[in-house]
């Protein structure tokens, strides 16, 4: 009878179907993992190929509780160009929801310092109802003498996304245009599509090189109903990944993830009813996998020096902590003559400093020993004026993501300020970090990763 009950109240809800809300956007529990789920922007966010499955079952001990199957791709094409596409299976007692859509996100920096992008998404929605198992109060329900219908329409969402340094804030508007599917039923209106609102803010402490703690807050609206979940997650060395959660009006949630070498990724996540349907449901399983795929870049050195062989430094080795502190030293002898060196001199001098870059271990302080070379390179930007120059900063994958973005951007910010405090005009020198995202060798081998801890020297042509 319990059991003959449930099914009832899930019959109720669908009779109202003119007026069903529920249930139109995806309800996931590991959205920090595949953040383009719920936000086109995303879509080509960390300059890789992503594909993500995922498997939802809420509610369980609920006859005709949601079952949700995901399956989404979005990578990027040159420096800012995002694209995206997704599937969706939803299937909550009579009624079965299928979408299939596809996203474009263009991303910009401000000042270096602040990176916003923008994304816009369109897609097919359809709705199946199937009444032959459902149990009715009223035999001659138009919705039960229907029988099996189907109906479609359209879908829209668009959504931006803002990050400055460990802080990321993103929001998003799913349905931006309302619309319902017309079913053929004269008395009803049909299945109507709500804007939903879905917000997103986070902000990464880096505890040491291989943990990071991450506070976040998602927000999902729709008409007068709004709900919130609080979360912290602990990532140790981008590999394992644990956190528990916080659901208003719902439970608490547990999650816990695995990331194998940077590239394969499962997740599972538990959600503990504790209000509502708490007395006579059990929580809802999630699983997720995941693959990352980053295309590796060639070593790009000059074509006279192709000849030469790269002195590998070993700059890098593992500590518990992190400092910001960015040490520059000036140099009181910078010899200047009157000849005019030609490009080619210049990016001989300067593939001579960026080959002799030390660094204190895990810090952005240059090592005394590389004074010379930089120095040679001054003395070539003081008597080419007319030359501006790029410092790209890079690290091997040992660690957090986090921790690798905020190193490479202090060693190439540290190279810059010693090169600014003996003449060179700041704005001749461009800056730019990639973290771990843009290795020229393998990170499995030891001397791959000295490779890949690196700031790279170019001219601006």
């Amino acid at each position: 009878m319990k059991k003959t009950l449930k099914y009832i109240v899930l019959f109720v809800l669908f009779m109202n179907i003119s007026n069903l809300f529920a249930q139109q956007t995806r309800l996931t529990n590991l959205y920090r993992h595949n953040k383009y789920s719920f936000n086109p922007a995303y879509a080509g966010d960390k300059g890789c190929t992503q594909i993500f499955f995922s498997h939802m079952n809420q509610w369980t001990r609920v006859d005709g509780a949601p079952v949700t199957n995901y399956l989404s791709a979005n990578t990027r094409f040159g420096k800012s160009l995002g694209v995206g596409a997704n599937i969706l299976l939803d299937k909550i007692g009579m009624m079965q929801n299928f979408s299939a859509s596809g996203s474009v996100a263009y991303g910009f920096t401000i000042n270096k310092v602040h990176t916003l992008r923008i994304g816009i998404s369109g897609g097919y929605y359809q709705t199946r109802i199937d009444p032959t198992d459902a149990i009715a109060f009223d035999a001659n329900d138009v919705i039960v003498e229907g029988g099996v219908q189907s109906a479609g329409t359209v879908t829209t969402e668009a959504g931006i996304l803002y990050r400055f340094k460990g802080l990321e804030l993103s929001f998003a508007s799913q349905q931006v245009i309302e619309t319902r599917t017309k079913f053929n039923h004269t008395n009803l209106d049909g299945y109507g599509l709500k804007r939903h609102y879905i917000g997103f803010g986070s902000y990464d402490f880096i505890l040491s090189k291989r943990m990071t703690l991450t506070p976040s807050v998602l927000y999902k609206g729709v008409s007068n109903n709004h709900q919130l979940d609080f979360n912290v997650d602990l990532n140790y060395n981008d590999f394992l990944y644990g956190g528990i959660g916080y659901r208003m009006q719902t439970g608490l949630i547990g999650r816990i993830g695995i990331n194998i070498r940077k590239m394969f990724f499962i997740g599972y996540a538990y959600e503990v009813p504790m209000q509502n349907i708490a007395s006579y449901s059990g929580g809802s399983h999630e699983i997720t996998v995941g693959l990352n795929l980053c295309r590796k870049k060639k070593e790009d050195f000059p074509v006279e020096d192709e000849s030469r062989t790269m002195k590998i430094i070993d700059t890098v080795t593992i500590t518990e902590t992190i400092r910001d502190t960015i040490v520059v030293e000036k140099i009181d002898t910078i010899y200047i003559d009157n000849s005019q060196p030609t490009n080619e001199e210049v990016r001989k001098v300067m593939f001579n400093a960026e080959d002799h870059l030390e660094f204190e271990h895990d810090k952005a302080i240059i090592k005394k020993k590389s004074y010379g070379d930089l120095e040679a390179l001054v003395n070539m930007l003081l008597m080419r004026e007319d030359l501006n120059i790029e410092l790209h900063g890079h690290t091997d994958n040992t660690g957090t993501e986090q921790y690798n973005m905020r190193l490479s951007n202090d060693r190439v910010k540290a190279v810059k300020k010693f090169l600014v405090a003996n003449g060179v005009d700041a704005s001749r020198i461009k800056t730019l970090y990639y973290g771990e995202y843009k290795p020229i060798a393998d990170n499995k081998t030891h001397e791959g990763r000295q490779k890949n801890r690196r700031v790279e020297m170019k001219i601006i042509e």
